[in-house]
């Protein structure tokens, strides 16, 4: 047997495998491309309403992170526990044969849970696939990357800071596609607009593409409501976080004290939804557009909502949307769905 050969490692080989390694992970940013004016636009226009709301996409600003991820610690939350239990449970039949595709994740966030599809994929399909985290965070994206490449090293990433309604076609269309939409985000769009967004999802997707959607059921009014009043209260400092991100971007000076978190679970529509109720008569200042919001006592600024499905709604937004129910996975207790859709 000859003798093995070793070869030192040197400087350059450092610097090369350094450089390997960092042109495995890219983030490109499509929010730059859209300009202050047009989120502030879009703010004045909502806080202007008869019935004033800000997107729930606002919330998400690095604070708001953090607070959100905190918050899906909590007892009260079960989503998110409840979601992961699925992913453990089938992650292996889902996710396990995938290689050669692009894994996209839609409102990525913390990387907890494309964490356990990861996990599900053999060393040797993950090596050949790409993950393209999308987020409207930019700190979510980041961190999620700089702590995904350190776990997975051989993963190529390519993130996208960016709305995802707006921005389909920034992503790449070469490789085939999974699509994973996590954390029943699809609740928070009204029906219509849910139909919308998974109507531009399907018209993006190619025959043997799929699409992984988290949705919340329909269950007992007390634990839906409990889950977005949490007793240590971080859903409200989350709540009014958003006021802080107002402030930043149209020059506001709302106050947080004059404000109290109010969330309700609303029959006739199946949704929870989250308002800011004025404590008292405010008038709030805009350096940006010169003019005044007025608020009497009592009225509210809504910031969300999270629609609850049953089966069959489910089924009638897939069929609406031009896709079709491949299968439906639930808990032990029937509180959360995974839906796995085709073209």
């Amino acid at each position: 047997m000859d003798k093995p050969t070793y070869t030192p490692i040197t400087k350059r080989h450092i610097e090369k495998s350094t450089s390997s390694l960092a042109q495995k992970i890219s983030i490109k940013n499509e929010l730059r491309k859209i300009s202050s004016e047009t989120l502030q636009n879009e703010i004045l226009r909502g806080l202007s309403a008869k019935q004033k709301y800000i997107s729930s996409k606002f919330f998400y600003d690095r604070r708001g992170s953090e607070l959100f991820e905190w918050i899906t610690k909590l007892p009260e939350y079960y989503p998110t526990k409840t979601e992961k239990s699925i992913l453990k449970e089938v992650g292996s039949k889902l996710f396990a044969p995938l290689q050669k595709i692009d894994l996209v994740e839609l409102g990525s966030g913390d990387c907890s849970k494309i964490s356990l599809v990861l996990d599900a994929i053999p060393l040797l399909n993950l090596k050949s696939l790409i993950y393209r985290p999308v987020d409207f965070s930019a700190s979510a994206v980041n961190g999620a990357t700089q702590l995904l490449n350190k776990r997975y090293p051989n993963l190529k990433i390519e993130g996208l800071v960016a709305d995802f309604t707006q921005h389909l076609d920034s992503l790449p269309n070469g490789q085939p596609r999974v699509i994973c939409f996590f954390g029943s985000t699809i609740g928070n769009f009204t029906p219509k607009q849910a139909q919308n967004l998974l109507s531009q999802i399907a018209d993006k997707m190619k025959t043997g593409d799929q699409l992984i959607m988290g949705v919340d059921i329909v269950k007992d009014i007390p634990t839906i409501e409990a889950a977005y009043n949490d007793s240590q209260r971080i859903t409200e400092a989350f709540n009014k976080n958003i006021l802080n991100v107002v402030n930043k971007t149209i020059e506001s000076d709302f106050s947080l004290i004059n404000f109290k978190h109010r969330a309700f679970f609303n029959q006739e529509h199946e949704r929870i939804e989250m308002h800011l109720v004025a404590k008292n008569d405010i008038a709030v200042k805009s350096n940006l557009s010169g003019q005044v919001i007025r608020m009497n006592a009592g009225e509210t600024i809504h910031t969300e909502n999270s629609y609850k499905y049953t089966e069959n709604k489910i089924k009638e937004l897939a069929y609406n949307s031009q896709l079709s129910v491949k299968d439906i996975f639930y808990d032990k207790n029937k509180w959360f769905a995974l839906v796995q859709l085709v073209k």
